[in-house]
């Protein structure tokens, strides 16, 4: 859990109020001098990142009164003193932290329940197997007698889903297939793709602690984020090795439809 009640509660009204939280007088704003336009994207830039971890720990202040503390306390006009303002954030922050491990808790016992579940039912699917690590994996396609070794850099198009089958990565959305050295992943995939050769296609089912244990991953665009305790379902196409001069690399489903076009 992240700790970043003192720079949000201090700085959140400045940052909401810079980025134009009232929705009123944004219109009213015209950028033309390069002063204001240094002002105006370092408000932005702030709104940004507060917003963002505001959103995160589901923090929601009243926008009225939050651009009021801020207005009136610039013009020196606070209805706080300062001791007031400590006390009162010093709380706020002790609830928020509170709240936000107990969501944590909340998150990490749901998604325990549901990947246990859903590891179950797929290790009775056919050709499913386990691994001493407790990696699930379907070879869909065994690929050529080429596997890399942990210390390849591979080339792969993969789809990352939950369990409950929510998208949270794909390189096929991204349209250019991913390259990375398999010993920088994670423990599911380092195992994983070493499985196949080149040119094959596995599906992996990765309990937490061969993904990413209780860390919580924020969602990206359209893609959901990763909660704590996830289990993780990739489907996986292993493209290349990078620097293998003599790979039969087979394409991918995506580059055949492509080149038929």
């Amino acid at each position: 859990m992240k700790s970043l009640i003192k720079m949000t509660l201090v700085s959140s009204a400045i940052v909401l109020a810079l980025a134009g939280c009232d929705d009123k007088k944004s219109s009213q704003i015209t950028i033309s001098t390069d002063a204001q336009k240094e002002a105006y994207a370092l408000g932005s830039s702030f709104a940004t990142y507060m917003k963002t971890n505001l959103e995160q720990n589901e923090i929601k202040p009243d926008q009225e009164y939050l651009i009021s503390g801020f207005n009136e306390t610039f013009r020196d006009a606070s209805q706080l003193s300062k001791d007031d303002v400590k006390t009162i954030l010093d709380a706020f922050g002790k609830r928020i932290q509170e709240e936000s491990k107990a969501r944590f808790e909340k998150e990490k016992t749901e998604n325990t329940a549901a990947g246990d579940k859903f590891r179950e039912e797929f290790a009775k699917q056919d050709g499913v197997k386990k691994t001493k690590s407790g990696l699930l994996y379907q070879i869909l396609e065994e690929g050529s007698d080429r596997h890399p070794t942990a210390e390849d850099t591979v080339i792969v198009h993969y789809t990352g889903t939950l369990t409950d089958g929510r998208k949270f990565d794909s390189s096929y959305d991204r349209g250019e297939p991913a390259t990375f050295p398999l010993n920088g992943v994670i423990k599911g995939w380092t195992e994983g793709i070493q499985l196949i050769g080149v040119g094959g296609k596995i599906k992996l089912v990765v309990p937490p602690d061969l993904a990413y244990g209780d860390q919580s991953l924020p969602g990206q665009e359209d893609k959901a984020g990763i909660q704590p305790a996830s289990t993780l379902v990739f489907e996986v196409e292993l493209l290349g090795i990078d620097g293998d001069k003599n790979q039969e690399s087979k394409p991918s489903q995506k580059q055949l439809e492509q080149s038929a076009q």
